[in-house]
Protein backbone atom coordinates (compact mmCIF):
# COMPACT_ATOMS: atom_id res chain seq x y z
CA UNK A 1 0.00 0.00 0.00
CA UNK A 2 0.88 3.82 -0.70
CA UNK A 3 0.84 5.87 2.25
CA UNK A 4 -0.20 9.81 0.54
CA UNK A 5 1.13 12.38 3.83
CA UNK A 6 -0.88 15.15 3.30
CA UNK A 7 -0.02 16.26 6.96
CA UNK A 8 -0.01 19.99 7.06
CA UNK A 9 -2.17 20.70 3.80
CA UNK A 10 -5.16 22.97 4.72
CA UNK A 11 -5.67 25.84 2.22
CA UNK A 12 -4.14 27.91 -0.92
CA UNK A 13 -2.57 25.86 -4.08
CA UNK A 14 -1.16 22.92 -1.74
CA UNK A 15 -5.05 22.16 -1.13
CA UNK A 16 -6.24 22.67 -4.53
CA UNK A 17 -3.78 20.55 -5.66
CA UNK A 18 -4.46 17.63 -3.11
CA UNK A 19 -8.01 17.49 -3.90
CA UNK A 20 -7.09 17.10 -7.99
CA UNK A 21 -4.50 14.41 -6.71
CA UNK A 22 -6.97 12.35 -4.78
CA UNK A 23 -9.62 12.49 -7.05
CA UNK A 24 -7.43 11.56 -9.83
CA UNK A 25 -6.38 8.76 -7.83
CA UNK A 26 -10.34 7.85 -6.84
CA UNK A 27 -10.66 7.05 -10.56
CA UNK A 28 -7.85 4.57 -10.89
CA UNK A 29 -8.37 0.72 -10.80
CA UNK A 30 -5.76 0.44 -8.08
CA UNK A 31 -7.20 3.39 -5.78
CA UNK A 32 -7.51 0.72 -2.69
CA UNK A 33 -3.93 0.49 -2.66
CA UNK A 34 -3.70 3.92 -1.81
CA UNK A 35 -3.64 5.24 1.98
CA UNK A 36 -4.31 8.24 2.82
CA UNK A 37 -2.91 11.06 6.29
CA UNK A 38 -4.16 14.04 6.38
CA UNK A 39 -4.38 17.21 8.19
CA UNK A 40 -8.14 18.06 10.21
CA UNK A 41 -8.12 21.62 8.54
CA UNK A 42 -8.33 19.99 5.17
CA UNK A 43 -12.04 19.41 3.88
CA UNK A 44 -12.02 16.16 2.38
CA UNK A 45 -13.07 15.56 -0.57
CA UNK A 46 -16.82 13.54 -0.30
CA UNK A 47 -15.96 10.39 -2.71
CA UNK A 48 -13.13 9.67 -0.29
CA UNK A 49 -14.90 6.87 2.36
CA UNK A 50 -12.00 4.81 3.33
CA UNK A 51 -8.27 4.09 3.61
CA UNK A 52 -7.83 7.60 5.18
CA UNK A 53 -6.86 8.91 8.78
CA UNK A 54 -6.80 12.76 10.28
CA UNK A 55 -4.61 13.20 12.91
CA UNK A 56 -3.88 16.46 14.54
CA UNK A 57 -1.50 18.48 12.50
CA UNK A 58 1.20 18.48 14.79
CA UNK A 59 4.72 16.92 14.66
CA UNK A 60 4.59 15.02 17.34
CA UNK A 61 2.02 13.04 16.49
CA UNK A 62 3.23 12.77 13.19
CA UNK A 63 6.25 11.13 14.47
CA UNK A 64 4.20 8.55 16.51
CA UNK A 65 2.26 7.44 13.54
CA UNK A 66 4.97 7.13 11.43
CA UNK A 67 6.38 4.88 14.20
CA UNK A 68 3.49 2.98 14.86
CA UNK A 69 2.87 1.88 10.97
CA UNK A 70 6.57 1.24 9.82
CA UNK A 71 6.23 -1.55 7.55
CA UNK A 72 2.52 -1.42 6.53
CA UNK A 73 3.75 0.63 3.66
CA UNK A 74 5.68 -0.07 0.23
CA UNK A 75 6.21 3.29 -0.51
CA UNK A 76 5.55 6.57 0.56
CA UNK A 77 4.51 9.89 -1.36
CA UNK A 78 4.91 13.02 1.50
CA UNK A 79 3.15 15.68 0.19
CA UNK A 80 3.57 18.73 2.83
CA UNK A 81 7.85 19.09 1.89
CA UNK A 82 9.04 17.80 5.02
CA UNK A 83 10.19 13.84 4.67
CA UNK A 84 9.83 11.38 6.76
CA UNK A 85 10.30 12.22 10.26
CA UNK A 86 11.56 7.94 10.48
CA UNK A 87 13.52 6.20 8.05
CA UNK A 88 10.55 3.93 6.51
CA UNK A 89 13.08 1.57 4.50
CA UNK A 90 10.96 1.54 1.54
CA UNK A 91 10.97 4.00 -1.88
CA UNK A 92 10.25 7.63 -0.23
CA UNK A 93 9.29 10.69 -2.80
CA UNK A 94 8.44 13.96 -1.04
CA UNK A 95 6.55 17.18 -3.62
CA UNK A 96 8.21 19.92 -2.83
CA UNK A 97 6.42 22.81 -3.28
CA UNK A 98 6.73 25.88 -1.10
CA UNK A 99 9.74 27.97 -2.63
CA UNK A 100 9.95 30.02 0.69
CA UNK A 101 10.85 27.30 1.77
CA UNK A 102 14.22 27.09 -0.27
CA UNK A 103 14.80 30.89 -0.08
CA UNK A 104 14.34 30.91 4.62
CA UNK A 105 18.54 30.05 4.33
CA UNK A 106 19.29 32.96 2.51
CA UNK A 107 16.85 34.72 4.36
CA UNK A 108 17.05 33.62 7.82
CA UNK A 109 17.52 36.86 9.57
CA UNK A 110 14.50 38.58 8.40
CA UNK A 111 11.27 38.24 10.30
CA UNK A 112 8.91 36.93 7.72
CA UNK A 113 11.39 34.09 7.06
CA UNK A 114 11.76 32.90 10.78
CA UNK A 115 9.11 30.35 10.70
CA UNK A 116 9.73 29.14 7.06
CA UNK A 117 14.10 28.76 8.57
CA UNK A 118 12.26 26.63 10.91
CA UNK A 119 10.45 24.26 9.03
CA UNK A 120 13.43 23.92 6.79
CA UNK A 121 15.36 22.74 9.80
CA UNK A 122 12.93 19.78 9.91
CA UNK A 123 13.92 19.56 5.87
CA UNK A 124 17.20 19.25 6.51
CA UNK A 125 17.12 16.79 9.58
CA UNK A 126 15.03 14.34 7.77
CA UNK A 127 16.12 15.02 4.48
CA UNK A 128 18.18 11.10 4.42
CA UNK A 129 14.71 9.61 4.78
CA UNK A 130 13.46 10.43 1.48
CA UNK A 131 14.90 9.15 -2.10
CA UNK A 132 13.54 11.75 -4.22
CA UNK A 133 11.94 15.29 -4.41
CA UNK A 134 9.57 16.15 -6.75
CA UNK A 135 8.37 19.78 -7.98
CA UNK A 136 6.67 21.46 -10.66
CA UNK A 137 9.26 23.22 -12.47
CA UNK A 138 13.04 23.69 -12.89
CA UNK A 139 13.87 26.56 -10.94
CA UNK A 140 12.98 24.46 -7.66
CA UNK A 141 15.09 22.01 -8.84
CA UNK A 142 17.58 24.54 -8.87
CA UNK A 143 16.83 25.94 -5.79
CA UNK A 144 17.17 21.81 -3.97
CA UNK A 145 20.31 21.18 -5.81
CA UNK A 146 21.96 24.65 -4.48
CA UNK A 147 20.68 23.94 -0.96
CA UNK A 148 22.79 20.66 -1.00
CA UNK A 149 19.40 18.54 -0.52
CA UNK A 150 20.07 15.98 -3.27
CA UNK A 151 21.26 16.55 -7.16
CA UNK A 152 19.64 16.23 -9.87
CA UNK A 153 18.77 12.61 -10.29
CA UNK A 154 17.11 12.60 -7.18
CA UNK A 155 14.88 15.59 -8.20
CA UNK A 156 11.74 14.81 -10.49
CA UNK A 157 10.16 17.58 -12.31
CA UNK A 158 6.50 16.38 -12.15
CA UNK A 159 4.22 19.18 -12.93
CA UNK A 160 0.52 18.52 -12.45
CA UNK A 161 -2.84 20.72 -12.18
CA UNK A 162 -6.06 19.98 -13.84
CA UNK A 163 -5.90 21.13 -17.15
CA UNK A 164 -9.86 21.20 -17.74
CA UNK A 165 -10.95 23.23 -14.91
CA UNK A 166 -10.94 26.45 -16.82
CA UNK A 167 -9.64 25.52 -20.12
CA UNK A 168 -11.54 27.17 -22.94
CA UNK A 169 -14.26 29.24 -20.95
CA UNK A 170 -15.21 32.89 -20.47
CA UNK A 171 -16.37 35.57 -22.85
CA UNK A 172 -14.77 35.89 -25.95
CA UNK A 173 -11.56 38.68 -25.28
CA UNK A 174 -13.13 41.63 -27.22
CA UNK A 175 -16.67 41.31 -25.26
CA UNK A 176 -15.00 41.71 -21.87
CA UNK A 177 -14.18 45.00 -20.04
CA UNK A 178 -11.87 46.83 -21.68
CA UNK A 179 -10.06 47.91 -18.26
CA UNK A 180 -10.36 45.23 -15.11
CA UNK A 181 -7.25 43.30 -14.38
CA UNK A 182 -7.09 40.75 -11.56
CA UNK A 183 -4.87 39.47 -8.42
CA UNK A 184 -5.96 36.38 -6.97
CA UNK A 185 -4.06 36.16 -4.14
CA UNK A 186 -2.97 36.08 -0.79
CA UNK A 187 -1.64 39.26 1.39
CA UNK A 188 1.49 37.21 2.21
CA UNK A 189 4.43 39.25 1.74
CA UNK A 190 5.74 37.40 -0.79
CA UNK A 191 2.62 38.72 -3.52
CA UNK A 192 4.29 41.78 -3.59
CA UNK A 193 0.74 43.77 -2.81
CA UNK A 194 2.53 46.83 -1.62
CA UNK A 195 4.31 47.72 -4.91
CA UNK A 196 0.83 46.67 -6.71
CA UNK A 197 -1.13 48.93 -4.70
CA UNK A 198 1.24 51.80 -5.05
CA UNK A 199 1.31 51.45 -9.21
CA UNK A 200 -2.38 51.97 -8.92
CA UNK A 201 -1.58 55.08 -6.67
CA UNK A 202 0.73 56.17 -9.76
CA UNK A 203 -2.09 55.60 -12.24
CA UNK A 204 -4.50 57.72 -10.40
CA UNK A 205 -1.47 60.37 -10.05
CA UNK A 206 -1.56 60.51 -13.86
CA UNK A 207 -5.60 60.37 -14.20
CA UNK A 208 -6.25 56.55 -15.23
CA UNK A 209 -8.31 54.50 -13.25
CA UNK A 210 -8.62 50.90 -14.39
CA UNK A 211 -10.07 48.44 -12.15
CA UNK A 212 -8.18 46.20 -9.50
CA UNK A 213 -9.75 42.92 -8.28
CA UNK A 214 -7.85 42.00 -5.13
CA UNK A 215 -8.72 39.59 -2.90
CA UNK A 216 -6.78 40.52 0.66
CA UNK A 217 -7.90 39.08 4.24
CA UNK A 218 -8.05 40.78 7.55
CA UNK A 219 -4.52 39.77 8.00
CA UNK A 220 -3.25 42.61 6.53
CA UNK A 221 -5.32 45.49 8.02
CA UNK A 222 -2.20 47.87 6.57
CA UNK A 223 -3.37 47.02 2.64
CA UNK A 224 -7.11 46.99 3.44
CA UNK A 225 -6.35 50.77 4.54
CA UNK A 226 -4.36 51.40 1.55
CA UNK A 227 -7.14 50.43 -0.68
CA UNK A 228 -10.07 52.12 1.18
CA UNK A 229 -7.72 55.70 0.99
CA UNK A 230 -6.73 54.58 -3.14
CA UNK A 231 -10.66 54.31 -3.33
CA UNK A 232 -11.42 57.42 -1.11
CA UNK A 233 -9.08 59.35 -4.22
CA UNK A 234 -11.12 57.84 -6.51
CA UNK A 235 -9.31 54.53 -7.96
CA UNK A 236 -11.22 51.82 -8.60
CA UNK A 237 -9.83 48.74 -6.26
CA UNK A 238 -12.65 46.03 -5.66
CA UNK A 239 -11.35 43.85 -2.50
CA UNK A 240 -13.64 40.51 -2.63
CA UNK A 241 -11.71 39.10 0.06
CA UNK A 242 -12.19 35.32 -0.87
CA UNK A 243 -14.05 34.62 -4.32
CA UNK A 244 -14.02 31.92 -6.52
CA UNK A 245 -11.88 33.30 -9.37
CA UNK A 246 -13.71 31.34 -12.54
CA UNK A 247 -16.20 34.49 -12.91
CA UNK A 248 -13.11 36.72 -12.73
CA UNK A 249 -11.12 34.64 -14.99
CA UNK A 250 -13.90 33.89 -17.18
CA UNK A 251 -15.06 37.63 -17.47
CA UNK A 252 -12.04 40.23 -17.34
CA UNK A 253 -9.37 40.76 -19.69
CA UNK A 254 -6.23 40.90 -18.02
CA UNK A 255 -4.45 38.96 -15.08
CA UNK A 256 -1.99 41.12 -13.35
CA UNK A 257 0.61 38.95 -11.20
CA UNK A 258 3.96 40.83 -9.23
CA UNK A 259 4.45 38.15 -6.99
CA UNK A 260 7.86 37.71 -6.56
CA UNK A 261 8.45 34.32 -5.02
CA UNK A 262 6.29 31.45 -6.56
CA UNK A 263 6.96 27.27 -6.69
CA UNK A 264 4.66 27.05 -9.47
CA UNK A 265 2.00 29.70 -10.25
CA UNK A 266 -0.79 28.28 -10.79
CA UNK A 267 -2.90 31.02 -11.54
CA UNK A 268 -0.83 32.24 -14.66
CA UNK A 269 -2.05 29.01 -16.01
CA UNK A 270 -5.95 28.92 -15.07
CA UNK A 271 -5.61 32.69 -16.57
CA UNK A 272 -4.19 31.76 -19.46
CA UNK A 273 -6.60 29.07 -20.05
CA UNK A 274 -9.40 30.96 -19.23
CA UNK A 275 -8.49 33.78 -22.18
CA UNK A 276 -6.56 36.45 -20.20
CA UNK A 277 -3.94 38.27 -21.09
CA UNK A 278 -1.34 38.36 -18.54
CA UNK A 279 1.30 40.79 -17.38
CA UNK A 280 3.84 39.10 -14.72
CA UNK A 281 6.92 39.52 -12.99
CA UNK A 282 10.07 38.66 -14.88
CA UNK A 283 11.12 35.75 -13.06
CA UNK A 284 12.21 32.75 -13.77
CA UNK A 285 8.93 30.54 -12.23
CA UNK A 286 6.68 32.67 -14.48
CA UNK A 287 8.55 31.18 -17.77
CA UNK A 288 8.12 28.17 -16.27
CA UNK A 289 5.01 27.57 -16.99
CA UNK A 290 3.89 30.02 -19.34
CA UNK A 291 5.02 32.91 -22.22
CA UNK A 292 3.31 35.69 -20.81
CA UNK A 293 1.91 38.70 -23.00
CA UNK A 294 4.13 41.42 -21.12
CA UNK A 295 6.17 41.42 -17.83
CA UNK A 296 7.62 44.03 -15.68
CA UNK A 297 10.07 44.71 -13.45
CA UNK A 298 8.45 43.51 -10.00
CA UNK A 299 10.26 46.31 -7.42
CA UNK A 300 9.17 48.92 -9.39
CA UNK A 301 5.74 50.40 -9.53
CA UNK A 302 5.88 52.50 -11.94
CA UNK A 303 6.91 50.02 -14.39
CA UNK A 304 4.24 47.97 -13.52
CA UNK A 305 1.58 50.59 -14.13
CA UNK A 306 3.87 51.48 -17.60
CA UNK A 307 2.69 47.82 -18.25
CA UNK A 308 -0.59 48.62 -17.75
CA UNK A 309 -0.82 51.58 -19.89
CA UNK A 310 0.70 49.66 -22.25
CA UNK A 311 -1.30 46.37 -22.36
CA UNK A 312 -4.55 48.89 -22.16
CA UNK A 313 -3.23 50.58 -25.14
CA UNK A 314 -2.29 47.71 -27.08
CA UNK A 315 -5.06 45.67 -28.30
CA UNK A 316 -2.65 43.33 -30.51
CA UNK A 317 -0.50 42.00 -27.95
CA UNK A 318 -0.40 38.63 -28.13
CA UNK A 319 -2.03 36.14 -25.86
CA UNK A 320 -0.01 33.52 -23.46
CA UNK A 321 0.94 30.75 -24.13
CA UNK A 322 1.08 27.46 -21.18
CA UNK A 323 4.59 25.91 -22.13
CA UNK A 324 3.92 23.14 -18.86
CA UNK A 325 2.02 19.99 -19.15
CA UNK A 326 -0.42 18.27 -16.73
CA UNK A 327 1.48 15.34 -16.02
CA UNK A 328 -0.77 13.85 -13.16
CA UNK A 329 -0.94 10.11 -14.42
CA UNK A 330 2.56 10.40 -14.58
CA UNK A 331 2.83 10.79 -11.05
CA UNK A 332 0.32 7.97 -10.05
CA UNK A 333 1.82 5.93 -12.28
CA UNK A 334 5.02 6.52 -10.39
CA UNK A 335 3.92 5.93 -6.91
CA UNK A 336 1.68 2.69 -8.32
CA UNK A 337 4.76 1.03 -9.85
Amino acid sequence: MVLIDALFINKGGGAVLLQYLIETILKRPGRDNFFFLLDPRFERPAALTTNYIVIPNKISDRIKYYKKEKGRFSKVFCFANIPPPVNMGVPVYTYMHNQKLLEAPKQKFKRMFWGQYIKYLFIKMYNRNTGYYIVQTPHMVHQLVALGLKDNAHCLTIPFYDNKKYAGGGLPFDQRPADEFVFISNPSPQKNYPALLDAWAYLLSQGKTPKLHVTIDDTAPGFLERVRQLNEQGARIVNHVYVDPRDLYFNCPYLIFPSIMESFGLPLIEAAESGMKILASDLEYVHDVVTPTLTFNQASPVAIAQAVEQIMASKNLPFPRVVTANRVEELVDLLES
